[in-house]
Parts: structure tokens; C-alpha cells; sequence
């Protein structure tokens, strides 16, 4: 690696580029980022995606707790063929680090939720609330997950942002890593936990942080995406194979961005499908939302998610789904009027009323 290229050394790609500088607040649907329930989610140029296996593992229970086969509905959902894959499964986790459970409201598994929530995680833990359950008859899936991920070392919180730079836009966002690699004590014991594991210029690299635990890793490929989210990773997992690692040497530098980010996300396409499982066929999807907390800084990470999915049982639904939770045209008109006085496209939720 000549000093040229180590001079330029800038991570600036992770979880597909999504970058911010402050908290996303909950159920805020960001323009430009895309989440999905799997893996095979497809990368689309400007658009973030943002992937969490919580769902997929309460969608598995569901098939193997409840169903006993994969999931059938009774009308065409793209995500249902994808999740059925269960491509993550539940070994992918540390069993410390995350409960899943399916059950009836007749069987409490409501109260076995909360019960092990509490055990496993104290205060840590979203406690779900009994009430929004009293159907016995509702079958419900919950999976909750909680790493925290801290470095031994703490690296260097910058004060100066890095320009964070995508197409033809770019944004100035908060940064932390090693300034210039030195050989000072501090920068030696934050180099230990850093592992080049491919370079092959300043635009094409894969960085591993190490922390505290043997047991998981961060991984930072600034890479070209492939057409899918998991294509991507099987991309960057082949380089990796297939490279000798590195590293950090004299002038290196290092820059990542910082995250901390909340979403809430329900996955409407499902809301009011019935199942075709054999003796289910009176359940509907009630309800399939995901919540992903995200926060990387000089000091660690920490994720912490839910996947629920609560199915109520009904003859054929006998009720409107009038959801404005995608693009739509607003106008107002005076009724007797050629054309409207007021009229929007919203296709993003910038000019909507954020969620307190």
C-alpha cells in the first residue's frame, strides 16, 4: 500500500450507505430507504436498504411453531416467497442475545413473552402490552434481539464531520475512527482492533472492527453493490476469501460514519391477507411491524430489534384497508369547480406530520 493510497484510506460504506448525523425518529419513512423483511432485497441507485432478521426468525416460528409448513396466502404477496426461503435462521444469533416465541392469547404467550423479555433482558427489554391482545383465538409471533457490541479501546470521536458523498449530493455527517494512524499507545491499541481485509484502492476495501467479544464482528466493505442486498454480502464474503488481511500502518486513516437511527416499519402488503395453511384458513395478518434500533460510534454498537406478527381469525375480511402508507395524490376542489385549488403528490414523507 504506497503512503498516495494510505492517505486516502475513508470508509465511507456501510449497511448499503445509510448515514446519519442525528436520531431518525420512530416511524419515520425516510425518501430514499428501503426496508425488508430478507435478504434478497433489491439495490436500487440512490436508495439506502435496511435489513434485520428479527422478522424472518418470527415468520419461521410461525411456520414451525404454528403452521408446521411454509406460509400460505390467499393472495399473491411478493415478501411471502422470499421469507419462506428462512434464509436466517435462529443459529445465526447467540441464544443470550435474542428470544423468539409463537403461541395463542388462550395459551398466555403474551405473559410468556413479557415473562422471558424480563428475565433475559431486564430493562432492556420492549414489553409488549396485554391489552392490544384479548382475542383468545389471535396466534401471535414475537422475536426480540439486544447486542451490545462495545470496543475495548475506544477510537477517536472527530470534532470536524466527513462529507459523505453519494452521486451528485453529498452531506456533511458526524465521524469517528483514527485521524492519521500513529505510532502513539492509544493508536496501537485501536489498530489491534482493526483488520484490512481487502484493498484495492480507495474506493474498493473491506474493514473489520474488533470487539470486546470473540463471538461478533463489524464489517465495513466499500464495495460496488451487486443487484440484491445478499448478492452484495456473498461479494464481499468472496473477497474476503480470497484476500490477505492487513494492518494499519503509518499515516492510515480511518473514517466511518456514525449511526443512530430508529425505525418503525409495518409491512403492509401482508395486513388483511388470509392464510391458506390447511385449518388456518380463517386467519388474517393483523398485524407484521419490525422496529430496528441502530447506533454506532467510537465507542461501539448496539442493535436492538423486534419482528412481531399477529394473526386474527375472521371469515373474509368484510372491511376496507384504506391505507395512505404509500405515494397518493391529495386535491382540493370546489365541487361545482373545473380544477382543483390545491393539489400534492406525496411520495415521501417530508411534508407529513412526523409521530411524536
Amino acid at each position: 500500500m504506497n503512503s498516495y493510497s494510505k492517505s486516502f484510506l475513508l470508509i465511507g460504506f456501510f449497511l448499503m450507505a445509510l448515514v446519519s448525523v442525528g436520531q431518525i425518529a420512530a416511524n419515520e419513512d425516510l425518501a430514499a430507504t428501503d426496508i425488508s423483511s430478507h435478504m434478497e432485497a433489491p439495490i436500487f441507485s440512490g436508495r439506502n436498504v435496511v435489513y434485520c432478521a428479527t422478522f424472518q426468525i418470527a415468520w419461521n416460528r410461525l411456520k414451525d411453531d404454528i403452521l408446521k409448513e411454509g406460509i400460505k396466502v390467499q393472495a399473491p404477496v411478493a415478501m411471502v416467497a422470499f421469507l419462506n426461503k428462512s434464509l436466517a435462521v435462529e443459529t445465526d444469533m447467540d441464544e443470550k442475545d435474542y428470544l423468539a416465541l409463537a403461541g395463542f392469547v388462550k395459551g398466555d404467550i403474551v405473559g410468556r413473552i413479557n415473562r422471558g423479555l424480563q428475565r433475559q433482558f431486564g430493562y432492556d427489554a420492549w414489553l409488549l402490552n396485554p391489552d392490544e391482545y384479548q382475542d383468545p383465538a389471535t396466534i401471535l409471533v414475537y422475536t426480540f434481539l439486544n447486542k451490545n457490541l462495545r470496543f475495548k479501546y475506544p477510537f477517536e470521536g472527530f470534532k470536524s464531520p466527513i462529507h459523505f458523498g453519494a452521486g451528485n449530493s453529498g452531506a456533511a455527517v458526524a465521524g469517528f475512527g483514527i485521524h492519521h494512524y500513529l505510532s502513539r499507545p492509544e493508536h496501537v491499541q485501536m489498530g489491534e482492533q482493526v483488520e484490512i481485509l481487502d484493498y484495492k484502492d480507495n474506493q474498493n476495501f473491506i474493514v473489520r472492527l474488533k470487539e470486546e467479544s470473540p463471538d461478533d464482528e463489524i464489517v465495513l466493505a466499500k464495495v460496488s453493490p451487486e443487484a440484491t442486498l445478499l448478492k452484495t454480502y456473498q461479494k464481499v464474503q468472496s473477497k474476503i476469501a480470497n484476500s490477505q488481511s492487513m494492518r494499519l500502518e503509518k499515516d492510515d486513516i480511518l473514517h466511518i460514519p456514525k449511526f443512530d437511527i430508529a425505525l418503525l416499519h409495518s409491512y403492509s402488503p401482508l395486513l388483511g391477507i388470509h392464510l391458506a395453511n390447511k385449518g388456518f384458513e380463517e386467519y388474517f395478518f393483523d398485524e407484521a411491524v419490525q422496529r430496528i434500533n441502530f447506533k454506532l460510534d467510537e465507542s461501539g454498537a448496539k442493535v436492538k430489534s423486534e419482528g412481531k406478527i399477529a394473526l386474527k381469525k375472521g371469515g373474509p375480511i368484510d372491511f376496507k384497508l384504506l391505507l395512505f402508507d404509500s405515494p397518493f395524490l391529495l386535491y382540493l376542489k370546489q365541487r361545482d369547480g373545473r380544477y382543483p385549488y390545491l393539489m400534492l403528490w406525496i411520495e415521501n414523507p417530508e411534508l407529513l406530520v412526523k409521530s411524536q
